[in-house]
């Protein structure tokens, strides 16, 4: 895979030789002793049936940099691109130090908080495409109190549709991200509505990164039908009494389907 491609074109170009769009969330639960086994572990035995690997910020925590670069090697031989997921929400200069950070170690993209604003999220993007790294925005998350942030409305921000008095918080995100250019967007694939209001918007061009598949409620082929591009599924599968079947069934589950590949 050429490293000086966009993030989005790797993964895409994955996701369609591998017949695959599902990116596998390793978060292994708080009593897994050696994380860096584990981790690789997972990959060795799934890799053949995802596009990609993410990261959450409990399990990049307690890795050292060497144990980094070593799993995101390995991901990489095994043709997988690799997301922190970080929810990276501060100032522009120490999300540009983080994402020089993340990338020297071997990371491919990370997952960025909007909160940050319009501005800082353009600087941020326009930062980590220099360095050919992606960054995915999280429009809306899949836990049920989510709404209480994400559901939320503001009062009509400068630079919005002045026609309306006040906007949901996800799209003014959605529309902030897709101005900055991201790579991609998180809206949980257990939120239906709010994915066919965002794909109904005609923007072919983002793709939509969704979790909460399975273990929260979100059903595959109802995600894909109303607009997911990535299915983020996690604990669903490295939770299960075997992982290689159960990722098996989900890939042969969304092979079968005709919207994986739109």
């Amino acid at each position: 895979m050429d490293k000086y491609e966009s993030f989005a074109n790797r993964i895409n170009k994955i996701r369609r030789k591998k017949n695959s769009n599902i990116v596998l969330a390793v978060d292994p639960n708080f009593d897994v002793e050696n994380i860096f086994d584990y981790v690789c572990h997972v990959i060795d035995q799934l890799h053949d049936y995802v596009c990609a690997i993410k990261l959450n910020f409990h399990v990049i925590l307690p890795l050292s940099k060497i144990e980094l670069k070593k799993i995101t090697q390995i991901a990489h031989e095994d043709n997988l691109q690799i997301i922190a997921d970080i929810k990276l929400n501060d100032i522009f200069d120490t999300n540009k130090v983080t994402i020089k950070y993340l990338s020297s170690s071997g990371f491919d993209s990370v997952i960025v908080n909007p909160f940050i604003g319009k501005i800082s999220l353009k600087a941020t993007v326009d930062y980590a495409h220099s360095l050919n790294f992606g960054v995915i925005s999280l429009v809306y998350m899949s836990h049920a109190d989510a709404v209480e942030g994400y559901g939320a409305s503001l009062a009509n921000p400068d630079g919005i549709n002045k026609s309306e008095n006040s906007k949901p918080v996800y799209r003014i995100f959605y529309e902030n991200s897709k101005s900055a250019g991201v790579d991609g967007v998180v809206i949980g694939g257990n939120r239906l509505d709010i994915l066919k209001e965002l794909r109904d918007k005609g923007d072919e061009g983002l793709p939509i990164y969704s979790p909460g598949i399975i273990t929260q409620g979100g059903d595959i082929k109802m995600a894909l039908e109303s607009g997911s591009t990535y299915l983020i599924i996690g604990r669903a599968i490295i939770n299960s009494d075997s992982p290689l079947n159960k990722v098996k069934d989900i890939y042969d589950l969304v092979k079968g389907l005709e919207y994986w590949d739109h």
